[in-house]
């Protein structure tokens, strides 16, 4: 199975989830290219001095909602509580005729007196090689969404929105993180969509039919399956967490799953290393009909 190595990882099982996924928004790859040249803007914070108890208080309304809306939390903490930014503006909702035309989602001035007009986004796709209804071989889960019509709607809408309306602002950036999901059998794509980063996170997908391929690779392995909002940060997990699954239990859980739902499932492939479960692959398990699910 497919693994990125250098996947934004925690080793340390008494970290709070909210810590590692923090950890993950800020110092995980970006997903676009478009963020990379922007990375400098500020050094990592030291972790061991965030007040824990203020960020899960500080993330709780954020908790309760899709996974965007969890990870845009997460950032705003980063730039308000952190980096201690002055926020001008957070879902500045644009009028235009008493009609609303769209929404900004941050504006702030950073360290340098530099106004800036952020977009933020948390986005997982997977890579098919073949044709499809999207048109696109960067595909969300759901099948409703695509790499390339998510960068459309960044760049072509959402930042230029800020160009009539908010003219102080100096930048404008998409603030875009994320994994890409390859299947094991498919050779990497040739060339990648034109803003999409070579540096990006990875997993892998299957069929429900492959399942049993999970466990060619590494062993023995434990699995979690992966509820949402808690996709970002690699799974941690000790020896007596009653969420971890052998083979047969996830197994038996996805077959249920799919024999009511089309909707994939997101699971953590984990080994035990120093007496901790780790994530060694995050893999997305999709119906034997994905990604022609419409």
């Amino acid at each position: 199975m497919q693994h990125d190595p250098k996947m934004a990882q925690s080793n340390n099982l008494s970290e709070p989830q909210a810590l590692r996924d923090l950890k993950w928004a800020i110092t995980s790859p970006s997903l676009i290219l478009e963020s990379l040249k922007e990375e400098h803007h500020s050094e990592v914070p030291d972790f061991q001095v965030i007040d824990v108890p203020h960020l899960e208080n500080y993330l709780t309304p954020y908790s309760r909602f899709r996974i965007g809306t969890y990870f845009e939390g997460l950032v705003l903490y980063w730039l308000e509580h952190i980096r201690r930014l002055k926020i001008i503006a957070r879902h500045q909702q644009i009028f235009e005729e008493n009609q609303t035309i769209g929404e900004i989602d941050i504006l702030f001035e950073d360290e340098a007196g530099v106004v800036n007009h952020w977009e933020i986004a948390v986005k997982f796709y997977l890579f098919d090689p073949g044709d499809n209804e999207t048109g696109s071989h960067f595909v969300g889960p759901n099948v409703k969404d695509t790499f390339e019509k998510k960068m459309r709607r960044l760049f072509d809408f959402q930042l230029p929105l800020s160009q009539t309306h908010f003219p102080e602002v100096d930048r404008r950036q998409a603030f875009v993180k994320g994994m890409i999901f390859y299947h094991p059998d498919h050779s990497s794509p040739k060339q990648l969509p034109e803003k999409l980063s070579p540096r990006h996170e990875r997993g892998s997908w299957l069929h429900l039919s492959a399942l049993s391929r999970l466990t060619a690779q590494h062993g023995e392995l434990r699995f979690l399956i992966r509820e949402k909002p808690d996709w970002l940060s690699a799974a941690l997990c000790s020896k007596s967490d009653d969420r971890l699954l052998n083979f047969k239990e996830l197994q038996q859980q996805l077959e249920t799953h799919f024999q009511h739902k089309q909707r994939p499932i997101l699971i953590s492939a984990l080994t035990c290393q120093q007496s901790v479960y780790r994530e060694v692959d995050r893999v997305f398990i999709v119906s034997e009909s994905w990604p022609w699910i419409g």
